[in-house]
């Protein structure tokens, strides 16, 4: 079963100094290297169409590298820190950073990090640990071709408000296997912010409060519960969050929220689960409300080293004039366990993207210019640390 969040950790010793006052700290060196050859073998690529003058072979990698420390103080706190480096140049190139305070009360985190809903979920289940219907690490289908009005290029259940901004979460300890999570994000001030943004980092000052495309006071929660019934492994949680854009569309609401849930069994090597997710007000440039939903179910079955798997994904979302974009995604995935944490991955299926946009041709024949059938083809390798 593949949860949102991946990766292992390796501990060597060293020491964190802060003020005059010295700690023996445990820094960790975590992280992952995932990267993939892809190959879309069959799509629209007449002129005009997604796929018109796209390649149809790739290479793709993502890499992080994540420094984590932490020590337990004599009255039993653990104190600890996160930073994520992206491993690649990138204009972003910390992803998330954050400081916690963990007890028996649970912990209390404040950074750069997800919505508590997020951090809580679980996603379709896929074989593989890159590929899947549902916010995989790699997706192929070329929907954001030559002339394309089309929304997205994958489905996920996974629809962030706050995004990576600074944040105060909270998580509970596991009480009869329920655990939940609330967090508050005030501003988009912090590492995830929109390039160009006047005095949105640095030590003086507060954000501004009236920055197109952003949501502010973002409130989210999440519960989740986890039970072993005899053998039968039974995941079920909801979650959901609500902020306020700060400058929305003339006329347009400025209240966007996200509820999701998950569902997921395991029992006698296979996985059975489902996951969707609605978002309203999704888009802060729009004069009218537009809504989307995705959800899907996945199966998977893994023996010794191998786990194979079959999922469908499909998503529905609102465009302007009324109109609705619909994607389906149908992947069969497998994967190889080579060692803890590390694996060689391969997926086979169909990226099928229904949009609302049309154009006209020299003899004025109207045609679709987002409508896009995939297929496609993946081997990849995926490493932890």
């Amino acid at each position: 079963m593949k949860h949102i969040l991946l990766g292992t950790t390796a501990l060597v010793a060293a020491g964190v100094v802060a003020g005059s006052a010295q700690a023996n700290v445990q820094l960790g060196l975590g992280g992952y290297y995932a990267g993939a050859a892809g190959l879309v073998f069959d799509q629209d690529d007449e002129a005009g169409e997604p796929g018109d003058n796209t390649s149809s072979d790739v290479f793709r990698q993502d890499v992080e590298v994540h420094f984590k420390g932490e020590v337990v103080l004599d009255n039993g706190l653990a104190v600890g820190a996160t930073i994520q480096l992206e491993a690649m140049q990138s204009s972003d190139q910390i992803d998330e950073v954050w400081a916690y305070f963990k007890g028996g009360w649970g912990q209390i985190r404040f950074g750069d990090d997800d919505d508590a809903y997020e951090q809580l979920a679980y996603i379709i289940p896929s074989a593989s640990n890159i590929f899947g219907v549902d916010t995989p690490y790699f997706e192929f289908a070329n929907n954001f071709g030559s002339g394309t009005q089309a929304v997205v290029q994958t489905n996920t259940t996974i629809h962030r408000i706050s995004g990576d901004a600074t944040k105060i979460i909270y998580f509970s300890p596991s009480f009869g296997g329920f655990t939940f999570g609330l967090s508050w994000a005030p501003d988009r001030r912090g590492e995830d912010q929109y390039s160009g943004i006047a005095n949105s980092n640095g030590p003086g000052g507060t954000s501004f409060n009236n920055n197109s495309f952003q949501a502010d006071d973002v409130i989210a929660a999440a519960v989740n519960f986890e039970h072993d019934f005899n053998g039968v492994n039974f995941i079920a949680g909801i979650g959901g969050g609500h902020g306020n854009y700060e400058a929305p569309s003339p006329g347009q609401d400025d209240d966007t929220w996200n509820a999701r849930a998950h569902m997921i069994v395991g029992f006698s090597g296979f996985t059975i689960g489902a996951a969707g997710s609605y978002r309203n007000n999704y888009s802060a440039s729009n004069t009218d409300e537009i809504d989307l939903w995705v959800a899907g179910i996945g199966l998977t079955y893994n023996w010794d080293a191998w786990t194979v798997g079959l999922a469908w994904s499909h998503g529905e979302y609102g465009v302007t004039n009324g109109n609705t974009d619909n994607l389906d995604v149908i992947q069969i995935s497998t994967r190889y366990d080579l060692g803890p944490g590390i694996s060689l991955d391969g997926m086979i299926g169909v990226n099928d993207y229904q949009g609302s946009g049309t154009s006209s041709d020299d003899n004025g024949k109207t045609y679709d210019t987002d409508d896009n059938t995939s297929w496609e083809a993946g081997v990849g390798f995926f490493i932890g640390f």
